[in-house]
């Protein structure tokens, strides 16, 4: 049995040319911090409103469903910014909620609309439709007091996440396989992977703060530097 989260990216893209571009698309928010900042870029040859909202999901992956937001729970800007091509901005994540040990997770969405498709008041004739892209990212918001411990059994193949905050998993196939190749997932707490792949002779890390945490002994000369 595998019980794994998958964590998506929603990218609704008219092609890969004209779309809103964004570093990365799962963000962590640190247990020490607070705020929250990412850029994001118009590459497309047109101005653009982006609107951006945020919502509390209860943990990303199949399951996953929509919660209430507290009020006054996390902040953010801006709501709309029109931005010229080749342009950028940053929107920015404020972090108000209880300071204890549960992990957070949010959707943030950012919709991306030509401003030909911005009706004017005032204005009888409608603009040309233009279909608007929408880029869905998810922001981890790390217990204010964190537990990070893991299980990990040779024999068995299995990993689990005994901790209160998500870490990384990286798989080699070898002792030297690049990590452009290597199977990369995620482990909320409470998880558990369970496979072959977790017993074999080669590479396998946690990979959470900034560090690579071997696991098992195999390869232990080729760990790389954190």
């Amino acid at each position: 049995m595998i019980k794994i989260t998958l964590w998506l990216v929603a990218l609704l893209l008219v092609s890969p040319a004209q779309a809103i571009y964004l570093s990365s698309g799962v963000f962590t928010l640190e247990s020490g911090s607070s705020f929250f900042s990412r850029q994001f870029v118009n590459n497309t040859q047109n101005t653009n409103l982006y609107v951006i909202s945020a919502y509390r999901i209860n943990k990303p992956g199949v399951d996953e469903r929509p919660l209430p937001v507290e009020n006054g729970e996390i902040l953010y800007t801006p709501l709309k910014k029109m931005v010229e091509p080749g342009g950028w901005e940053y929107f920015k994540i404020f972090y108000r909620g209880a300071a204890d040990d549960r992990e957070r997770y949010y959707r943030i969405v950012i919709k991306e609309i030509p401003a030909n498709a911005i009706a004017i008041p005032n204005q009888s004739k409608m603009p040309l439709v233009t279909p608007t892209v929408a880029l869905d990212t998810i922001l981890v918001i790390r217990p204010r007091q964190m537990r990070f411990t893991y299980h990990y059994d040779p024999r068995s193949g299995q990993l689990k996440n005994t901790g209160n905050s998500y870490f990384r998993v990286m798989i080699h196939q070898s002792c030297d396989a690049k990590d452009d190749i290597a199977k990369v997932f995620n482990l909320l707490p409470g998880e558990s992977y369970i496979g072959e792949d977790l017993r074999g002779q080669h590479r396998k890390f946690i990979i959470a703060f900034n560090k690579y945490i071997h696991l098992g002994e195999q390869c232990f000369e080729s760990v790389p530097s954190s």
